[in-house]
């Protein structure tokens, strides 16, 4: 329930449907405080004539501050809408409707005539090729003989022609890729020695440029360290202060020495500076006593 649906509610407890009353329900539940939940839950109890409304009557009473308020708004009567005022507002709705009608309509009348556009048939282009002179008459019958005899010669010549030519293409191109195959191989087994021949001389080269030079290995000298490891594995000594140490200086009446070592623990321990503080004063007074 939002409270928009809570204050009209409120305002009118008639209205409430069995959602929000059951959520109603929940809000008393979990704020038992809350004045005007309890009321308006009161207020629908007594409408529907529940059998709980003697109980919350009870509850409602304990919990409101002025009974007063709580008796007023009990015999409050429902609120009767303003039938007059919805009646003027129906008549303003169907005054709109009606304008928006004629309007409408106006507009279907306005509509301009639009005439249709002329439709032209395409004219399908004239042949520009005249029968008279093409046409069978003219061709000789001489000449459609030769025609067909020159076509079977051409076909029974022409397969055998292509094959020898085939073959003479393909013997040829055969050749010359051979002949390029054993050019890169030969190229490439001369630069592989070539290759060999340059790795095998400066290995050579650098082993006599070693033996002409004739290093000497000399022996590496004892190392010997200065440096006093004594001191590097010293302790902190505040590292070691603890608080039975601090007692026992206490004890020895070595007063400088005890303070000196609750002052270290106040730095190590800061969460107990005021109980070390009080040992420092009592130390203190030890001293002004002896």
């Amino acid at each position: 329930m939002t409270v928009k649906e809570f204050v009209e509610i409120l305002k009118n407890p008639y209205v409430i449907g069995e959602e929000q009353a059951h959520e109603l329900d929940h809000i008393v539940k979990e704020y038992p405080y809350f004045q005007a939940a309890r009321v308006l839950q009161l207020k629908v109890l007594h409408s529907e004539g529940n059998y709980r409304y003697n109980k919350a009557l009870k509850l409602a009473a304990a919990h409101v501050l002025d009974r007063s308020v709580l008796y007023e708004f009990m015999h409050s009567k429902a609120v009767v809408p303003d039938i007059s005022a919805l009646k003027q507002d129906l008549n303003e709705i169907k005054k709109a409707v009606q304008r928006q009608e004629a309007k409408e309509n106006a507009e279907i009348v306005n509509v301009e005539y639009l005439p249709p556009e002329p439709f032209t048939i395409p004219q399908v282009p004239k042949s520009i090729f005249d029968e008279d002179i093409f046409s069978e008459k003219f061709i000789r019958q001489g000449d459609i003989e030769s025609i067909l005899v020159y076509k079977e010669e051409v076909h029974d010549v022409t397969p055998e022609t292509e094959r020898a030519q085939g073959k003479n293409v393909l013997g040829d191109r055969l050749d010359s890729i051979s002949e390029w195959l054993k050019s890169i191989s030969e190229d490439k087994s001369m630069q592989s020695s070539e290759y060999k021949d340059d790795n095998v001389a400066k290995k050579f080269h650098l082993i006599d440029k070693f033996l002409e030079t004739n290093p000497k290995i000399e022996p590496v000298k004892d190392y010997s360290s200065n440096v006093n490891l004594a001191n590097e594995v010293k302790t902190d000594p505040r590292q070691l202060m603890t608080e039975t140490l601090a007692q026992v200086y206490v004890n020895q009446k070595k007063y400088k020495q005890a303070i000196q070592a609750y002052e270290i623990l106040i730095l190590k321990n800061p969460e107990k500076s005021a109980y070390f503080a009080s040992q420092i004063q009592e130390i203190k007074n030890l001293q002004q006593q002896k």
